[in-house]
């Protein structure tokens, strides 16, 4: 699906998405070609909770929570600084 399908099926929710095919432009933007909806929900503490049973359970996953009212996901890469535990 494309950012456009999701925010139609799912009008005005925060939504748990997969990305199955993206890339990074050189604004440093990442951009989802196609995403898989995983699921829907009425709050972001809720959507955030699953994000990171998943996230746990299979960190490579490139999993993103956003709500449908944006017009584009905006998602921008940050390089990581700093020690994971």
């Amino acid at each position: 699906m494309k950012w456009e399908d999701v925010c139609q099926a799912f009008p005005q929710t925060w939504v748990l998405i997969e990305a199955v095919r993206a890339h990074t432009n050189e604004k440093r933007e990442r951009i989802l070609d196609e995403i898989a909806p995983l699921k829907k929900f009425s709050n972001s503490p809720d959507a955030m909770k699953a994000y990171q049973e998943i996230h746990r359970e299979d960190p490579n996953r490139e999993l993103y929570v956003l709500h449908t009212n944006r017009k584009e996901p905006n998602i921008i890469e940050k390089k990581w600084v700093g020690v994971r535990r």
